[in-house]
């Protein structure tokens, strides 16, 4: 995304106030004790029963996918500076909301705030994603995948309303994006696909290409390799390689990237983080 002179930004003080004040809310709803239930209620079968519930045969790290909540800090490293970002996802059936804080001591601060809906059927596996952040910023795109068997096509658009956005995301926010994938176990896979610039006439491009491998019962690794090509602020022409690491565990999980000329800038940036799941 091409990077632009942000605009007035909510006070440090109330950017605080209103990451923690959510956090607080969503958490205590989330781990709020069930009802008891009433003394007349009828037994539950036992053990034996042919009712019983069938234990779960996947490993552990092939079911971490299911928690309904994930909490992750981020820290962006670029030389001299230093940036933070809290996020917070829960999913509501098909629905996923999420709420995030950037903090960059030095210029940047804003909140983001957005939604997505997961809908499958047949071949079709379609997310619609929308974002808006306190700088007036939107973003929203269409994913999908289509394909009923092992092997899925990839196509994707992505449309901003070219205000100044740090997102998560660090591929081109007015993009479409094509590829492929296949579903090598219930855990594995892998992913190749390009993101390309289709407005700011940039040449800005993206390929990657994922691969998700089990190591056990209990670990997980997914490796990102990106190469990146196109014009970057200056008016330079790019051609640049990049590489990302996400180590799964069943309830947690860290990253680690190197992306040298970040957004097309002309610096390296180095992304850590970790996070929960819940």
């Amino acid at each position: 995304m091409i990077r632009r002179r942000p605009e007035k930004y909510i006070d440090v003080t109330l950017f605080v106030r209103m990451i923690f004040l959510t956090l607080v809310l969503v958490l205590s709803t989330l781990t709020a004790p069930a009802q008891q239930t009433s003394s007349n209620a009828q037994p539950s079968p036992s053990p034996d029963s042919s009712t019983a519930k069938q234990p779960d045969p996947r490993d552990p790290v092939e079911r971490s996918d299911e928690f309904k909540s994930k909490l992750t800090f981020g820290i962006y490293f670029i030389p001299g500076e230093r940036a933070y970002d809290l996020n917070l996802r829960h999913q509501f059936g098909q629905w996923t909301a999420w709420i995030a804080g950037f903090y960059d001591p030095k210029s940047n601060k804003l909140l983001r705030v957005g939604a997505q809906y997961d809908y499958k059927k047949g071949w079709l596996h379609l997310v619609p994603t929308l974002e808006v952040s306190t700088t007036r910023a939107m973003s929203g795109s269409l994913y999908s995948e289509l394909g009923s068997g092992k092997t899925y096509a990839i196509a994707g658009i992505a449309r901003t309303n070219l205000r100044p956005f740090f997102d998560l995301f660090w591929d081109p926010g007015d993009s479409v994006q094509l590829g492929i994938g296949h579903k090598i176990s219930n855990y594995d896979r892998i992913q190749g696909y390009t993101i390309f610039d289709v407005r700011l006439h940039t040449e800005q491009q993206n390929t990657h290409v994922l691969w998700r491998h089990k190591l056990n019962a209990n670990n997980g690794i997914t490796l990102d390799a990106v190469f990146k090509s196109g014009h970057g602020d200056s008016g330079k022409f790019i051609r640049t390689a990049g590489i990302g690491v996400y180590y799964d565990r069943e309830k947690w999980f860290w990253k680690l990237y190197f992306d040298p000329h970040v957004n097309f800038a002309d610096h390296t940036m180095v992304r850590a983080g970790i996070g929960l799941k819940f």
